[in-house]
């Protein structure tokens, strides 16, 4: 489990949950596994931050090599994938390298299910990201994205 305290909450089998590296999880944060597994996974200095009273659904599968915070009271929905980095490079060695850029979630955010949101995006509070949708850029406060890539739908305020 690396540095990781595993005081925060799971529902499901704690088995299913692969936590390897630099993750910090609010201790009133809930992951679920019991559908499928879910795996938060750092390389190098890379962080993973988790916060209080969020959500991440099962099947979840975050990487960070520099950084992903996800805020407050974020709701993260099944199969979510969220990663900081390209995992290589363009020529397609499966060696490390490739770009990387923090993703941060700020507070009430909800990200739909099967979503992939990539890296050097910040998605803003309360936005809601659309299941399936695909993040390259960032999304403001208050706003639902959907599509591939995902583009705006609404304003919410």
């Amino acid at each position: 489990m690396g540095e990781t305290d595993r005081t925060f909450h799971v529902r499901g089998s704690p088995e299913t949950l692969r936590i390897d590296g630099n993750i910090e999880i609010d201790p009133a944060a809930i992951i679920w596994t019991h559908d499928q597994p879910s795996t938060l996974v750092t390389r190098g200095t890379g962080r993973i931050v988790i916060g209080r009273e969020s959500f991440i659904n099962c099947g979840a599968w975050i990487r960070a090599v520099e950084l992903v915070k996800i805020g407050e009271r974020c709701r993260i929905g099944p199969r979510v994938m969220i990663m900081d980095n390209d995992a290589h490079e363009l020529e397609g060695e499966h060696r490390a390298g490739g770009l990387a850029a923090p993703v941060i979630i700020k507070d009430c955010a909800w990200i739909g299910a099967g979503a992939i949101v990539l890296k050097g995006v910040t998605i803003g509070e309360r936005a809601v990201v659309g299941a399936g949708s695909v993040v390259t850029k960032d999304v403001p406060d208050d706003a639902v994205v959907a599509g591939n890539p995902a583009c705006l739908v609404r304003m919410l305020k």
